[in-house]
């Protein structure tokens, strides 16, 4: 399942990826400590999930408290930093259904390849435009 938010605009990257998990808990994608999960990733590893043009896709493994597969994708009017580079999209990314995760990470790979389609998802200008672009 895919799940879209707009916003304004958040203090950092760590409000950005909770409101994505907390939109994910909301429809019983994951559990409460999937955030703490990412957080705990971010600590060990870094900026690993930096996808470039403005992207990143925040995960933690299954067992971290990914129930289903899906992805809430919170876009920023105003990028926030992430390890030195301005982020404007989270991909918020649970596993769970192997074949739904596979066609979710299709989805995000044709995304990221796509140059016109980045820019009019930054410049979405509500959440169905944010949706239709997507194609959640």
């Amino acid at each position: 399942m895919v799940f879209v938010k707009l916003i304004e605009k958040v203090e950092d990257y760590k409000e950005a990826i909770r409101i994505s998990c907390c939109i994910l808990e909301e429809n019983g994608i994951v559990g409460r400590s999937y955030y703490k999960a990412i957080l705990n990733n971010i600590k060990e590893y870094g900026g690993y999930f930096y996808l470039g043009k403005g992207i990143c896709m925040p995960h933690a493994r299954a067992e971290a408290g990914a129930l289903k597969a899906g992805i809430c994708v919170l876009s920023l009017k105003h990028p926030v930093l992430f390890y030195g580079k301005e982020v404007w999209v989270f991909l918020t990314l649970s596993a769970g259904d192997e074949e739904e995760h596979l066609r979710n990470l299709q989805k995000i790979v044709q995304i990221c390849r796509d140059d016109e389609r980045v820019k009019e998802i930054k410049e979405a200008k509500n959440d169905e435009e944010l949706s239709a672009l997507i194609g959640g």
